[in-house]
Formats: C-alpha cells, sequence, structure tokens
C-alpha cells in the first residue's frame, strides 16, 4: 500500500496501541498519568504524527546481567504507544509474512518452547536419516550494536512504498551512530528480525539447508558432516 500511514492513524489504532503498551503495567505512575488524560494525549499524538512533527525523547538507561550484561534503553510511555502503533500497523503486516517459519524470538505465537520443540523434531529427523549428525550453533557478537541501520533502511524501503511510513521509520531510527539500535525498544526486535531475515532466506534458498532455527542472533544448522560445517563458517 502507497498511501497507508494516514489510513492507519485513527484513534482507535493509537487506543489500541496504549491498552498493548499499558498491558501488565498499568500501576505505574507514567502510564497512570497518559491514562488519566487519555483522549488529549491520542489527540496529541495524532496531530503531531499528521504533522510530520512527532518527536521522541530522551531514553533512560539501565544494566540488566542476565544471561549477561546489556544496557537496556527505555522511552517515555507516550514514546512506548507510538511504538506499539508503528509496529501493529506496519511492521507486522509488511514482513511477518516474510519470515520463514524457523524463525522464533518476539513474534506472535512463537518463544522459546515452540523453538526447542522445533529443534527436537529436526534433531530426531537428521537422525533418521544420517544416524550421527553435527549441530553448528551460531551468534553474533554484540548484534543490537552492529545492525547497519542504512543497511536496515535499505530493506524497509524494498517493502514500504509509503513515503510517510518511510519517513517515520528514519524518524526512529534517528540519532548520531550509524551502527546499533537500542535494546529495549518494541521496534528494535522487529528490526533486528528483519534485519536478519536476509540471512534466513539466505540460508534456505540459496545454501538449501533444511534444518536450521534461528531465535534472534542465535541461530542453529543441523548438518550431516563436518566438512559441510566448516563450508558454511568459512
Amino acid at each position: 500500500m502507497k498511501k497507508c500511514f494516514d489510513e492507519k492513524l485513527t484513534f482507535q489504532n493509537l487506543l489500541e496501541a496504549h491498552e498493548r503498551a499499558s498491558d501488565g503495567k498499568k500501576n505505574k505512575k507514567e502510564v497512570i498519568l497518559f491514562t488519566m488524560n487519555l483522549e488529549t494525549n491520542i489527540i496529541s499524538i495524532m496531530d503531531r504524527l499528521k504533522k510530520g512533527t512527532y518527536k521522541f525523547g530522551k531514553y533512560r538507561e539501565f544494566k540488566v546481567y542476565e544471561p549477561k550484561e546489556r544496557v537496556i534503553k527505555s522511552l517515555p510511555y507516550i514514546d512506548r504507544v507510538v511504538h506499539q502503533w508503528y509496529v501493529e500497523e506496519f511492521i507486522k503486516p509488511f514482513f511477518c509474512q516474510r519470515f520463514i517459519s524457523d524463525t522464533y524470538a518476539c513474534l506472535d505465537n512463537k518463544g522459546t518452547h515452540k523453538a526447542v520443540y522445533r529443534l527436537q523434531h529436526q534433531m530426531q529427523a537428521m537422525k533418521r536419516i544420517y544416524g550421527e549428525y553435527i549441530i553448528l550453533k551460531c551468534d553474533i557478537k554484540k548484534y543490537f550494536y552492529s545492525i547497519d541501520k542504512r543497511i536496515l533502511m535499505n530493506i524497509l524501503k524494498r517493502t514500504i512504498k509509503d513515503k510517510k511510513v518511510i519517513k517515520f521509520s528514519e524518524v526512529i531510527l534517528d540519532d548520531l551512530d550509524v551502527l546499533g539500535i537500542p535494546i529495549g525498544n518494541y521496534t528494535s526486535q522487529y528490526f533486528a528480525n528483519i534485519y536478519l531475515n536476509e540471512l534466513d532466506h539466505y540460508v534456505k534458498e540459496v545454501l538449501r539447508i533444511k534444518y536450521y532455527i534461528r531465535y534472534m542472533d542465535d541461530f542453529i544448522f543441523l548438518l550431516p558432516t563436518k566438512k559441510r560445517c566448516f563450508k558454511y563458517l568459512l
């Protein structure tokens, strides 16, 4: 769709975005304050988005240490509502149908348990076919911090034809650094999946690897020999 931005910019869609963003957080101060002036706040968001003047606030940073040390960035609540709207109305409809079936992180009706179940199924299949086989487990060091936003924008532009959606995507990604997207943003989960969806399709369609699973930046190949493993590693 070439003109979907304005069509999706409705009070109801933003209200539903607020309901998703506030799920499990309704007792937090910033959510309560937003809800106290709900209609005014949503109309204000609509007006700024329509005029192209919406600006995101400053990040709050904190560290988590499990499963490893990471810097998490959190935007003000109003911005998280906008992120929910953007992902639901533009990212999911345009991109989720393009993902391979065996990617499992941060997607509706997926998750770790289904990824584990699917991996077990693939391992059983490899056992039946080859007897012995090799598991090649890979990950990308500091993945979110290494994403090239120029490449990401080019991927988005290949699929999204509405200029307003593209311009707003640039606003979301806009900061001083070319590399890296913040861990903690709802949009980042989907941007990260979109970025590695390129790898998924290369693995399935060019390398023709049947047994392969990805969970964000962790991905596993099931291969019949060490020789094949070394071939793909190199």
